[in-house]
């Protein structure tokens, strides 16, 4: 009996070590602190409605300033953020549009320069975060004033981008991505999270989120998270102010992928990138009359924060 047990524990001994390390990634707000987030956007949309294509482009960056203050006595903290430098450049088929803060008066002649107004007064107005002493995003602070001196026909298209809830709600669901609890590599996890699109529209997309461990980057050991878009739907407001109405959509994800590096020491998402491609029909209504669409949307992000 005893060689028995003595044999047992020798082929337990022998087998290869199974890391079971655990970690926690915990978000952290820095008193006083301050740091630069560069997202740069790529966007290339091709979308046939009763037969006719339209091919749309549009790439854009922006540089934003984050300063953080002091907490208050109820812990709480503010985090000012401000656009320092933003371009964009639109390619559509009732002209092209560029735009680039360095030049921000410098128009062209095509239909989108209505966007122009918008662009100059988001450099001026600065978005104010409120986060609770556990970090926890508690509302967004935003000056809607300048929308009064939009044309409404922008103003229309835009208000709900702009709404302080939307906001509120955009910011809490970008910092929940993060897993709740332990979780080793290997440990999967999955999401869904809504786009406002403006005009009344939604995209939603259901992730799976995977822990791979970490990499060494930049003399930095950071935590690496990959993601797939698994399911995506799409919605338009009944009240939406476009004059279309969705009778249903059936989009799927082609192909995705996307990757998250945390640094723990610094308690932030020091890296994001995201591709997209979305493919499948969306039935829209016109005064009561079908509006069969074909789409075909890809999509590239990255944010980093410098």
């Amino acid at each position: 009996m005893v060689r028995r047990w003595l044999a047992v524990v020798v082929l337990v001994l022998s087998l290869p070590a199974v890391s079971s390390a655990q970690v926690k990634l915990v978000r952290q707000l820095k008193e006083n602190s301050e740091s630069l987030v560069e997202t740069s956007t790529k966007i290339q949309q091709s979308l046939k409605i009763a037969g006719m294509n339209q091919q749309t482009a549009n790439e854009s960056r922006r540089l934003v300033r984050a300063k953080s203050g002091k907490r208050d006595d109820l812990g709480r903290l503010r985090v000012e953020e401000k656009i320092e430098e933003f371009e964009a450049h639109i390619q559509a088929p009732n002209g092209n549009y560029d735009f680039d803060s360095k030049s921000p008066d410098a128009a062209g002649n095509s239909a989108l320069e209505q966007v122009r107004p918008l662009h100059k007064a988001l450099l001026q107005q600065p978005v104010t975060m409120v986060y609770d002493k556990d970090d926890s995003v508690s509302g967004v602070e935003f000056d809607q004033q300048f929308l009064n001196n939009l044309s409404p026909e922008i103003q229309v298209l835009v208000k709900g981008q702009f709404d302080a809830e939307n906001l509120k709600r955009a910011a809490k669901q970008s910092a929940d991505r993060l897993p709740m609890g332990l979780i080793q590599k290997g440990s999967t996890w999955e999401r869904t999270e809504t786009t406002n699109l403006g005009a009344g529209q939604q995209l939603s997309q259901t992730a799976k989120y995977t822990y791979e461990g970490t990499v060494e980057k930049d003399g930095k050991s950071l935590d690496r998270i990959t993601f797939v878009i698994e399911q995506v739907s799409f919605a338009l407001d009944p009240n939406s102010p476009l004059p279309l109405k969705l009778k249903g959509s059936n989009l799927k994800p082609e192909k995705s992928g996307g990757e998250i590096l945390f640094d723990q020491k610094s308690g932030q998402i020091v890296e994001e990138t995201q591709k997209i491609v979305l493919k499948g029909t969306i039935d829209f209504e016109i005064q009561n009359m079908p509006l069969p669409s074909e789409l075909d949307l890809q999509m590239e992000f990255k944010t980093i924060r410098k």
